[in-house]
């Protein structure tokens, strides 16, 4: 990155996922980690200490830019309050990378995706499970494969989260926070538009909902939230059948093979929270113009539409 312009980093939010989104950032060359601003104090001031970030602002009439530097936003802030957060930060920032889901429902996501419109602001949405080691491998082996592809989703509700943390309307639209990145799987999967959706089965947390895709790829969505995790995602085609089990890790099965073939998690998703490292050098490739595999806020609105759908949900 000689020659570029230095990025300074402005994170809003204090919890755990922003604090694994600054030790992401810290790693690279060409970047400062300028600001953090927080509800919470306390913790923005404790992160700013471990993480030697230049500044804590109190309030966005704080914050101020250097010149001959390119500024940028991190918003991890707790998803019900993203929307307000996102009305803010927009309106001073350029480029965003907005953790997920941005905005607890579909209606919020719109309201969202046309703040970044009206204030002309390049965002992207963090849905860091295509960043994984096991994910992309999957994508690049999927690729030298022509063979029609089903792939097969089980989502589940992870039991360890304490729901009594969360607002009301945060819980009545659980499948939006929940469900997201799994469901994700089927765009990033399948090949071509999605043209039709099979609903086979249909109960208040039991589903079974085939998507079909107009390059023949189906991917069957089996949603039982009370069963035991981990989430899964496999595909088949004709010669090879692969598993993410859990979704870190892959593993691959030939035709007329009882064997699997495992690919261990490299250095960066044991070090880093997984697909965090990777989705902040994408990042940055997008703030320089270069090629990067970041979800626009357009692309992760089509998504919480296929959410709304799948849920019937607004």
């Amino acid at each position: 990155m000689k020659n570029l312009k230095k990025i300074n980093i402005y994170f809003f939010g204090a919890g755990n996922i922003v604090e694994n989104h600054i030790r992401s950032f810290s790693s690279y060359k060409n970047i400062c980690l300028f600001s953090i601003l927080s509800r919470t104090p306390e913790k923005a001031n404790f992160l700013k200490k471990k993480y030697n970030i230049k500044y804590v602002f109190n309030n966005y009439s704080e914050i101020f830019k250097e010149n001959n530097n390119i500024s940028v936003a991190v918003i991890g802030v707790s998803v019900s309050s993203t929307y307000e957060v996102c009305k803010s930060v927009f309106k001073l920032f350029d480029y965003c990378l907005v953790e997920k889901p941005a905005g607890y429902n579909y209606s919020e996501a719109k309201k969202i995706y046309l703040l970044s419109k009206q204030y002309k602001t390049k965002a992207y949405v963090a849905l860091n499970r295509r960043f994984f080691f096991s994910s992309i491998n999957l994508e690049l082996l999927l690729r030298k494969n022509n063979d029609k592809r089903i792939v097969n989703i089980l989502d589940y509700e992870n039991s360890l989260l304490n729901k009594k943390l969360y607002p009301k309307k945060i819980i009545n639209n659980w499948m939006f926070a929940n469900s997201i990145h799994l469901i994700d799987y089927a765009n990033f999967l399948c090949r071509g538009k999605l043209i039709l959706i099979k609903k086979n089965l249909i109960s208040k947390k039991e589903k079974l909902i085939h998507l079909i895709y107009s390059s023949g790829d189906i991917c069957i969505y089996q949603s039982i939230w009370e069963r035991p995790g981990p989430w899964t995602v496999s595909v088949s085609t004709k010669k090879e059948y692969f598993k993410l089990e859990p979704l870190e890790d892959l593993s691959i099965r030939n035709k007329n093979s009882y064997k699997y073939k495992f690919i261990k998690r490299d250095k960066f998703d044991q070090i880093y929270k997984p697909g965090f490292y990777r989705q902040a050098g994408d990042f940055l490739n997008a703030i320089y113009g270069k090629t990067n595999r970041l979800v626009t806020l357009e692309k992760s609105l089509e998504l919480m539409k296929l959410i709304s759908q799948l849920y019937k949900k607004k």
